[in-house]
């Protein structure tokens, strides 16, 4: 069996492609990415290392030969670029003959779902649904760690946790889960056709993760609900662009994303559209979703450099 990780350089995928090695030869692994040299280490395990570009789709053709499973991982652009990186991707999967496409797509996917991403999420779904292939839909939530390693120090050093989602809740989920959750749709039958949410274990407000980071970070954090306009001049005056521009990253590698799609995320949260929990991730993985709490604390470092920069 030869599984292919698109996107294997980034975050996610290396994680996956790690994780993967545990459970499968390193040889099984075709690691698709525009970046070669990020995967050295594991050319060297005996992994596959492969160039391709979703915005060069003659790459593809022989990026993809041979494979029989595929993880297509949402790309990081929002709009028709990503549109039509995926269309691409998924056209030169079936044309390659792989017999079983795996996307990473979101929670909330229903068409008046305001969040700018959904559109492309929605787009992708359908592709799938609409082409030959045998697919599995991983529907992920937002990352804890998002909310751990870059919300909550912030809201630690302000004092002030800043959101226009309202009192919407969601079920953060920790990236590994989303990762062995993954792994396991990649390696394990009887998962085709099957929609998966991938989520925490328990549905929870920003009001509550203030309160969460008040107590473990040991300091006093207000949550401050603001209107959707408000949020916007908030993230213009701390200089984050309005939409993603290639390249940019956070310091753990993640994509910067652009203020008008984060808005539009919360506006999804206030109304409901992400209020979704399942148990989706111990079906999958035989083991209980982690908790927002111990994603924090395995994430302590992050929230005790807040102190150390003051």
């Amino acid at each position: 069996m030869s599984i292919l990780i698109t996107g294997a350089s980034g975050n996610f995928g290396s994680q996956l492609a790690d994780l993967l090695t545990r459970k499968v030869s390193a040889s099984e692994l075709i690691l698709v990415t525009r970046k070669p040299p990020a995967l050295a280490a594991f050319a060297a395990r005996g992994a596959q290392v492969r160039l391709g570009d979703f915005d060069k789709p003659e790459t593809l053709a022989h990026a993809f030969a041979g494979a029989e499973k595929m993880l297509l991982i949402s790309t990081l652009a929002v709009g028709p670029r990503r549109q039509r990186q995926h269309r691409a991707a998924i056209e030169a999967a079936l044309a390659a003959g792989v017999k079983h496409i795996a996307y990473t797509s979101s929670v909330g996917i229903h068409p008046r779902n305001p969040s700018l991403a959904e559109a492309d999420h929605m787009f992708t779904e359908e592709l799938l649904r609409r082409s030959s292939v045998a697919f599995t839909i991983l529907r992920d939530s937002q990352y804890a760690e998002v909310l751990a390693t870059m919300l909550a120090p912030m809201a630690l050093q302000t004092g002030k946790w800043v959101m226009s989602a309202g009192e919407g809740r969601m079920a953060f989920v920790a990236k590994q889960d989303c990762i062995a959750s993954a792994a396991a749709v990649l390696t394990t039958p009887g998962h085709e056709g099957a929609i998966y949410e991938i989520t925490g274990p328990e549905l929870i407000s920003f009001r509550e993760a203030a309160a969460l980071t008040a107590e473990i970070g040991g300091r006093p954090v207000e949550y401050v609900s603001v209107s959707h306009e408000e949020k916007l001049a908030f993230f213009d005056a701390a200089g984050i662009p309005r939409e993603y521009v290639e390249g940019e990253t956070n310091s753990d590698g993640t994509g910067i994303w652009g203020s008008e799609e984060m808005v539009s995320y919360e506006r999804a949260i206030r109304q409901g559209y992400f209020s979704i929990c399942s148990r989706h991730v111990e079906m999958l993985t035989g083991r209980p979703a982690r908790s927002l709490r111990e994603v924090f604390l395995a994430n302590l470092d992050a929230l005790n450099s807040v102190e150390s920069n003051r």
